[in-house]
């Protein structure tokens, strides 16, 4: 990256100061100035509490290995702000990047009302970055919520939403019913939904606002239906039946149980996408070749060094089943970091009985959570914690003894350290 694109990304990141602004208002100018290049895409629009990212990312490797060209357009980055941005699951490249800041940026310059947000702008930038390479397909992961997301301003040919549980409860509220309102809102008239699995308060709300649209509902586990044929560290081999059609043997490069959930709203969309544009799925290859790292991923053999991006009680649940299943006789050790609006002592209550040995460890950014802060969460549930200042006792650790792991978890903003420690390349 060149020190030129370093700046216009400091300074996009700076828009972060102006915190999360709900309402569609700016984003819609902002686009108007653009000349609203999202009216002229087809988007598949994803909305949820977890899996969204993984739903959206089997999406757009079954859509691309079925000949399409593919926008994919998702939040947050692992190491790079062009993580956001792929065409054909490559990223923007720098020159393209640089450009297309200096654009939006200059649009947003003259609008009268507030500055936009550094989410409106990046959503901006998708639409804009999509429409002029003209995709065939654009798949959007909302970044927070779903009806005053930034992304919301699209008339999708699809909606999904995902399994729905409680998360950003500064902004969404603690109540599951009020969660699913949010993410309800991205329904569209027009637009068919798939639902993923969820409580029932969430279902009858995505329900509800989908009879009020009067677009017809259809729940991922009533149209697909799994057997999992072999489960291991990295990847499980799936029979997988779906609308009539039957993929046997598909080897899926995604581990953990909470996947197959994942992948079955991924199908589900699929298939009913391809019956509603009259096209035909690669399905098998285009599952078999997605990439979607930082979930339940195996950084290290000997001994396992794991990330996953659980940021939220559902998510540590999903990890707590995840490790039970594939390391069953393992002593677990946790090195965690956490931003300051998470329910840390639910996702450290949720761990704790199978948490042998605890870390945590401060991230950079004032959104973090202190190590600290941390520490102090596991001491009021009985749960011991070390601060650390690298991920090194951790390692040391589980390399010090027999049948140990450590599994690095708590936030989507870890892998940058991780990376520093040479645990991701």
């Amino acid at each position: 990256m060149s020190l030129d694109l370093e700046k216009s990304v400091a300074s996009l990141f700076a828009r972060t100061a102006y915190g999360i602004k709900p309402g569609l208002d700016v984003t819609r100018a902002l686009l108007e100035k653009l000349g609203n290049p999202h009216e002229g895409l087809k988007c598949v629009h994803v909305a949820g509490t977890n899996g969204k990212g993984s739903v959206c990312a089997m999406m757009e490797s079954v859509l691309r290995a079925s000949g399409f060209k593919t926008g994919l357009y998702t939040s947050p980055h692992l190491f790079r702000f062009n993580e956001r941005f792929r065409i054909n699951g490559r990223e923007i490249p720098d020159p393209v990047l640089e450009k297309l800041i200096a654009q939006v940026e200059a649009a947003a310059q003259s609008l009268t009302i507030r500055p936009p947000t550094f989410f409106e702008i990046s959503t901006a930038m998708a639409f804009e970055y999509f429409n002029r390479e003209k995709v065939d397909y654009a798949v959007i992961e909302t970044g927070m919520g779903g009806r005053w997301d930034a992304t919301n301003v699209i008339q999708p040919v699809l909606s999904v939403i995902t399994r729905i549980d409680i998360d950003h409860t500064d902004y969404l509220g603690a109540e599951i019913e009020k969660i699913a309102w949010e993410k309800a809102g991205i329904i569209k008239s027009g637009a068919p939904v798939i639902c993923g699995p969820m409580p029932v308060e969430a279902e009858a709300i995505v329900y509800k606002e989908a009879a009020e649209k009067k677009v017809p509902i259809l729940g991922s586990d009533e149209a697909v239906f799994f057997q999992c044929l072999e489960r291991r560290r990295d990847d499980q081999l799936l029979d997988i039946e779906a609308s009539g059609h039957e993929y046997p043997g598909v080897r899926l490069p995604l581990a953990g149980k909470f996947q197959i959930e994942n992948c079955g709203i991924a199908v589900a969309a699929l298939e009913d996408l391809a019956d509603l544009q009259g096209f035909r799925l690669q399905m098998k290859r285009g599952l078999e070749s997605v990439k979607w790292p930082g979930r339940f991923q195996l950084l290290q053999e000997k001994p396992p060094v794991i990330y996953d991006g659980a940021h939220n009680v559902s998510g540590s649940g999903a990890l707590l089943q995840a490790l039970e299943e594939i390391f069953p006789k393992f002593e677990n050790g946790f090195c965690f970091s956490f931003m300051k609006d998470k329910d840390v002592e639910g996702i450290l209550k949720t761990l704790q009985p199978i948490a042998g040995k605890a870390w945590a460890l401060t991230l950079p950014g004032d959104r973090a959570m202190k190590a600290e802060a941390i520490v102090e969460n596991g001491r009021r549930i009985g749960l011991e914690i070390t601060p650390v200042e690298s991920p090194q006792p951790a390692i040391e650790w589980a390399e010090a003894g027999k049948k140990r792991l450590v599994c690095f978890t708590g936030s989507l903003y870890l892998p940058e350290e991780l990376k520093k420690a040479g645990l991701f390349r």
